[in-house]
């Protein structure tokens, strides 16, 4: 996988999050010193499955397709011992990372990650490494450990609060409405939250509500 020209597969039904991604890819390989002439892009799963049994380094694959799922993609493409795949999605419920995983998956990463934070795991993908964000990986570990002791959990009870609001989908000005607080109280709340549990991005919060059984 050293070659200078690798062939890399992105599939993303919806345009400006497969340029985003393309970008993020590209601009990986150039500080690499490569380049992105053998990046091919699909938009769903009929498209994707001609390509089956070609011969692909790396791919970035979103779970949701118009016509299927993701970790069937995935599924096909890990027949090729060598070839190294990362769900790149905003779905991030336990049964979509479990499916995936199981697929054969070498990475799980969320697409609404800080742009530093996506270079640096496809990076990290790109150099053979498994690559799942932080909040993914402590919800398959919590799949076999007990239940998270309040007591032991680093959040405050107003930060459990204000977790719970976001994870269940409201933005910080809704938080604040419904906790009677400023919307920049709300900001710092979350600053707070996103350092104490090392993510990076909504969807890694919701996880990490979800895990607490919060939402």
């Amino acid at each position: 996988m050293a070659t200078p020209h690798p062939r890399i597969l992105v599939v993303d039904d919806l345009q400006p999050a497969r340029r985003l991604l393309v970008e993020a890819i590209q601009a990986v390989l150039e500080k690499q010193g490569k380049d992105g002439r053998n990046l091919v892009e699909t938009s769903s799963f009929t498209e994707t499955a001609v390509l089956f049994g070609q011969k692909f380094d790396f791919a970035f694959i979103d779970l949701h397709l118009p016509d299927g799922r993701g970790w069937d993609i995935i599924r096909n493409l890990k027949k090729d011992p060598d070839i190294l795949v990362a769900a790149v999605t905003v779905m991030d419920d336990r049964a979509s990372v479990e499916a995936t995983l199981a697929a054969g998956a070498d990475g799980y990463l969320i697409k609404d990650a800080e742009p530093e934070l996506l270079h640096f795991r496809i990076e990290r993908l790109m150099a053979g490494e498994p690559s799942l964000s932080p909040a993914i990986a402590r919800m398959m570990l919590a799949h076999f450990r007990p239940a998270l002791d309040p007591e032991e959990d680093p959040l405050t009870a107003r930060e459990r609060e204000v977790l719970s609001l976001v994870g269940r989908g409201l933005r910080a000005r809704e938080v604040a409405d419904h906790l009677q607080i400023s919307a920049h109280t709300v900001r710092d709340h979350l600053k707070s939250i996103y350092r104490k549990l090392d993510v990076s991005s909504r969807a890694e919060v919701a996880i990490e509500a979800q895990r607490r059984n919060l939402t």
